[in-house]
This record gives C-alpha cells, sequence and structure tokens, in this order.
C-alpha cells in the first residue's frame, strides 16, 4: 500500500498500527541464526516502530532508482539476505556495550547512532534513531505551526522541555491529521528521510571504498590552532581525510537514488520536489545543531552573543549557558567534525552531481552553511601559511 505523497505525515493511524504489530508477528517467528539481528533487537527492546509505513514507503522508491542492488525492502522483519534491510531502534534505551557485537556489528552504539542512521554494509542493513527523528519531527513542527521562527529555535527548545515533553509535536497521531501546517511538516520530513535513506543506501552499494590519502602538512601548532586545524583538509590526519571521502562518495552514490526520482511513478516529479526540500532542510537543520553545540564548547564572546541574539535570552540560558561542556572540545571542532567534509563542500558536491541526473539540480541553498565555510577557509589560509613560512 503506497502512502500519498500530499496527506499528512502518518497516513492513517490503523495502518500506523498494523505494521507495528506485523513487525512484532515477525520477531516472534524468527529463528535465531545467521546475523540474528532482527532478535536481538527486539529481545532488547529497542525496536521502536516510527512512521515504519512512511520509511518503507521513501525506501522503496528510491531502491527503484537501482533495481540491480536489492530484491526488496523490509521495515522491522526479520534479516532477510538481498534485501535492503532496515530497522528503526530508539538508540537512548541500546547499552553501551555492543549489543550486536557477535553480529559483526562492533560499532552499534547509542554515540555512533547520534547523527540519526547508520549503515552496516557487510548485512545490507540501515539501522534509524528514532530518538532523532522524533527530535526533529517535533522541531519541524514547531516551525510550520509558528511555535518557534526557525529550526534552530525550535531544536533548542525541544532540547530545553526534553524529548517526551515535546511529544505533542512529533506524536504519530498529531501528525496525522489533516492540516495545512501538518502536511508541510510532513513534506520536510519525509524529505530528510529519503536523503538520510540515500545517502546510508550510498555507503551499502560502494561497500568498505579506501582512498590513498599522503600524510598531512606537520606544522607546531598551539592548543587552540589543533582545534581550527580539524576545518582544513590539507591539515587533518590522512585517516580523517578517508573517512570523509567516504562519506562523499556515500553522498554520490545516494545522489544517482535522489536524482531519478521523477521518473519513477506517476507522482515521481512531485515526490522529487519533496526529497530536495528535504535534503535543503536536513542541511538547515544540521547547521543549527552545530551551532548549539558550538555554544556549548566555546568561550567565543562573539558566538555567545549572536546565539543569544538568535534564541532570545531565556533559551539561550537553558539551552547553552545550563549545559555549557565543562571540557570545552573548542568550536570548530563542532562546525568541522572530522567524520564528514565541511557541509558546504557537501551541498555543492550534491548540487553538481544532481545536475547530471535525469531530475536535474535540486536548488540546495547553502548561504548559511557558506557562512561557516568562510570563516574555515580564512583559518586554513592562516595556518598554511605558517608551513611556507618555514
Amino acid at each position: 500500500m503506497r502512502t500519498n505523497l500530499v496527506r499528512p505525515l502518518g497516513g492513517t493511524i490503523t495502518l500506523f498500527m498494523y505494521m507495528s504489530c506485523a513487525a512484532v508477528n515477525v520477531f516472534a517467528q524468527a529463528p535465531a541464526s545467521g546475523t540474528s539481528i532482527a532478535a536481538k533487537l527486539q529481545s532488547a527492546g529497542v525496536i521502536d516502530a516510527y512512521f515504519p509505513e512512511v520509511v518503507l514507503e521513501v525506501a522503496t522508491a528510491l531502491t527503484k532508482a537501482a533495481p540491480e542492488q536489492w530484491r526488496g525492502v523490509q521495515v522491522n522483519q526479520a534479516h532477510r539476505a538481498g534485501w535492503l534491510n532496515i530497522y528503526t531502534i530508539d538508540a537512548r534505551r541500546l547499552p553501551d556495550d555492543g549489543l550486536l557485537d557477535n553480529e559483526g556489528v562492533p560499532n552499534f552504539t547509542p554515540d555512533n547512532l547520534r547523527g540519526g542512521a547508520l549503515a552496516h554494509e557487510d548485512s545490507g542493513t540501515i539501522f534509524l534513531n528514532t530518538a532523532m527523528s522524533k527530535r526533529l519531527a517535533a522541531a519541524t513542527s514547531m516551525t510550520q505551526n509558528k511555535v518557534q521562527p526557525d529550526i534552530t529555535a525550535a531544536i533548542a527548545t525541544v532540547d530545553a522541555v526534553g524529548l517526551d515533553a515535546a511529544r505533542k509535536y512529533w506524536d504519530p497521531a498529531a501528525l496525522s491529521v489533516d492540516t495545512p501546517a501538518n502536511q508541510r511538516t510532513g513534506w520536510l520530513l519525509r524529505g530528510v528521510l529519503a536523503f538520510v535513506l540515500a545517502h546510508e543506501m550510498g555507503h551499502l552499494r560502494i561497500g568498505h571504498a579506501q582512498f590513498e590519502e599522503p600524510d598531512r602538512l606537520r606544522l607546531k601548532l598551539t592548543p587552540r590552532q589543533q582545534d581550527e586545524r580539524r576545518a582544513c583538509p590539507e591539515l587533518v590526519e590522512k585517516e580523517a581525510r578517508q573517512r570523509q571521502k567516504v562519506e562523499l562518495a556515500a553522498d554520490l552514490s545516494g545522489v544517482t537514488l535522489l536524482g531519478a526520482q521523477c521518473r519513477i511513478g506517476n507522482d515521481g516529479q512531485l515526490r522529487h520536489s519533496i526529497y530536495m526540500l528535504g535534503t535543503g532542510w536536513y542541511f538547515l537543520a544540521s547547521l543549527s545543531d552545530k551551532l548549539i553545540e558550538m555554544g556549548r564548547n566555546t568561550d567565543s564572546a562573539v558566538i555567545a552573543k549572536a546565539l543569544r541574539a538568535k534564541l532570545g535570552s531565556q533559551l539561550y540560558e537553558q539551552v547553552i549557558a545550563a549545559q555549557a561542556r565543562e571540557t570545552r572540545r573548542g568550536a570548530v571542532a563542532l562546525a568541522f567534525p572530522l567524520s564528514h567534509p565541511p557541509d558546504t563542500a557537501r551541498m555543492q558536491a550534491i548540487e553538481n552531481a544532481l545536475k547530471s541526473t535525469p531530475c536535474g539540480g535540486g536548488g540546495l541553498d547553502s548561504t548559511g552553511a557558506q557562512m561557516l565555510d568562510m570563516f574555515r577557509a580564512q583559518m586554513c589560509r592562516s595556518l598554511i601559511s605558517q608551513e611556507s613560512g618555514r
């Protein structure tokens, strides 16, 4: 059953409940053999069937752009070789010691799922963290219902009150009511989900890709400069550059799935537009997350002033000042994590790659990310000039 793209996010509650119960029944019948991923997740109580019908719908549309890759899509069902296996789990319930170590997934931890999703290449599995899905759903709903003026303030509000207290903004029943605000929220969240899934599917398609990288420039740097160098591809360790290239390769592989949607089904052009809208929303939310974490991890008066103006004094005190890190990692480390290329570089590469797809460019607006990138480029020029002057 296909969910109409212009309906509110949840389709119908009956369908949602049916899918949730069906997932539980499959687990009860699944043999504890092979990877036993589904049985292990069910036994640990970490499965969280949050809009499984939407996950199935979006993933199915994406797989149709690469019909040779997967035999089908499964959500919260017993693992099946050759299929795209997706599990929606609440990472808040995960134990810190690797739950799936014996299944060959050693990095299945709350910290590694903090970004929202994780792909396991060997088993063809994607794990979606519903805690992050609900957080973004609540924040998005707040923006569309005019509770908060922008996504940064909305994410900060969710963090301030807590996910459980924000339930009315992410609850499936509330989001399934047919209102204009819910319709807009549904479009944005479907698009975000499409980008996240496409990226993780990109990881599955490229497998354990490796890139050869030379050693970085050797500089004598102060502690502050050690933080700053994380923003400079020329100066980070080669292992980090390899990881960033793998992430970029996954982006570009995912682009081929996103960029073919306009040719799939009668509603393909609308679906493509929604997916592009959500991709831009994903990066806007990502930038907001970075700004909040930067505020908690720096003593910069400039950043504090900007965030106080953006959030308001009360929200700033609750989310930034009250949650300031005792050990400060520095603002740059948060704005430019070593795990991924800078957002501006990712968005520009994605947009350029989209232009070569059947559906064309997505019109991604990287203005916000470019402000950080100008700061990054200036720092890097200063650091690299030290090497040239030696």
